[in-house]
């Protein structure tokens, strides 16, 4: 994702507080790793409902409705922390962080909201549907 792209490259040039780069700061560190494993882990549940569709699933309504509620979920978390690591630069209009901000949040509700897909994924393991 290219927030995650972003807040790296930048966290690893930005110096601050005795010419250290602000990735060598604990938390930044923290929200980088945060970020890394929400990318993956989003990318393995698109991964997963893709790899059912192709060995013939007649339905993958569970895994990509999880799929569907994580990553969209996890871009926010992403595009978030981007923000706070980026500080200032990352809301001013003209940065890319700033426009994907406010593309994620529109993605929470065209890919159906967070709360139906997850009643769809409820609904699908009450059925008996395997996770």
């Amino acid at each position: 994702m290219a927030t995650y792209q972003a807040a790296l490259d930048y966290a690893k040039s930005r110096k601050q507080w005795k010419d250290r780069p602000i990735a060598s700061h604990q938390l930044v560190q923290e929200r980088l790793a945060r970020m890394a494993t929400d990318l993956t882990a989003a990318r393995l549940l698109v991964y997963r409902a893709a790899w059912a569709a192709d060995r013939g699933a007649e339905r993958v309504t569970l895994e990509a409705a999880m799929a569907k509620s994580f990553a969209t979920e996890a871009a926010q978390r992403i595009v978030d922390d981007a923000v706070q690591i980026l500080g200032g630069l990352g809301v001013m209009a003209s940065h890319p962080v700033d426009r994907l901000y406010r593309a994620v949040r529109s993605l929470r509700i065209y890919e159906g909201t967070t709360e139906i897909q997850r009643l769809v994924i409820a609904g699908q393991l009450l059925r008996g549907a395997s996770a």
